[in-house]
């Protein structure tokens, strides 16, 4: 009977090892962050400006807006390479290409939009 206990004692302090390495396991991310504000050319913040990150292998896109900070942040990235584009309503889009996106890291992308100018004709 002594014997029986022992081994089921191994076998349960075994199996409370196994599910312990395995929650750090899970715990770790493969991914990493952008983050960046977007301004004007007079340095104004740009709140509701539309970002997209399109991932250069994949062509998986992420579109995100800017707070009313101007700032936006995508986090839980997979590593590789992005073109990401800002734009905003009265203003120019303006793409930054070939962002590295590496693990456990951010990376910051700024922009400055410029104002667009749209001329109406009324006849």
């Amino acid at each position: 009977m002594k014997q029986h206990f022992r081994i089921l004692l191994r076998l349960l302090c075994l199996a409370a090892a196994t599910i312990g390495c395995s929650v750090g396991i899970y715990a770790q991310t493969v991914t990493g962050t952008l983050q960046g504000t977007v301004v004007d050319t007079n340095k104004a913040l740009v709140p509701g400006a539309t970002i997209v990150i399109k991932n250069v292998e994949t062509g998986q896109e992420r579109t995100l807006v800017t707070n009313n900070d101007g700032s936006y942040l995508a986090p839980f990235l997979a590593l590789g390479s992005y073109n990401v584009t800002a734009s905003a309503k009265g203003f120019g889009a303006i793409t930054k290409e070939g962002v590295r996106v590496s693990l456990n890291d951010t990376a910051t992308v700024s922009f400055t939009l410029n104002p667009t100018v749209s001329e109406a004709v009324t006849v």
